[in-house]
């Protein structure tokens, strides 16, 4: 009974993931541009309902003093996405002035203080996401980088289509946290979406 309810569960995952996968029909090559654009374009907007969620008067909640704010959160969200863009997909240096990232981290508080001011941040960063991985093709994703802070002496290489997924990745992280903060609030956080 077990392992016949496991294939039907994994049935369902190959047959449910083949059926979002849109197919050029000329080439029958997966058009991962357009996948990766059009979940993009989901987590963009469950990125935004979250921060639509919580009152303006509540973006400065922090539910622990070691963490940030909510808003803190969707500030940190929005402009860490454009400078991971930078580094992981543009080739743009790593920082080294430590002014810079005291800057960043000011900047990061003012934007956070204001519910505003964090959706304009957040919009702006996945709309630069989104344009940057449409105006790329096959072998433009596959250029590869190394993450300037990884701290080990050889630095592995990943093409910037990984890289485009780190960056969502950390967008969901901060998302999570944010999620929490919304809930220890009493408000009821948006229904998940994956596209």
């Amino acid at each position: 009974m077990k392992k016949s309810f496991f294939y039907f569960v994994l049935a369902a995952l190959v047959v449910s993931t083949i059926a979002f996968v849109k197919v050029d029909k000329k080439t029958t090559e997966v058009n991962t541009t357009d996948s990766y654009v059009s979940i993009l374009n989901g987590v963009k907007a469950y990125t935004l309902e979250i921060a639509e969620a919580m009152p303006a008067d509540k973006y400065t909640f922090r539910p622990h003093d070691s963490i940030r704010s909510f808003g803190e959160q969707m500030a940190h969200l929005g402009m860490s996405s454009k400078f991971l863009l930078g580094m992981f997909i543009k080739g743009e240096p790593m920082p080294t002035d430590p002014k810079v990232f005291a800057e960043f981290g000011k900047l990061e508080k003012e934007t956070g203080a204001s519910k505003e001011a964090c959706i304009k941040s957040i919009t702006e960063a996945f709309d630069a996401i989104i344009a940057t991985h449409e105006s790329m093709n096959a072998e433009s994703l596959s250029e590869t980088f190394s993450v300037p802070f990884d701290p080990s002496p050889d630095k592995p290489k990943f093409s910037k289509e990984k890289g485009f997924q780190f960056i969502s990745e950390h967008i969901a992280h901060h998302r999570g946290q944010a999620l929490v903060s919304l809930r220890m609030q009493g408000i009821k956080a948006p229904r998940y979406r994956l596209y």
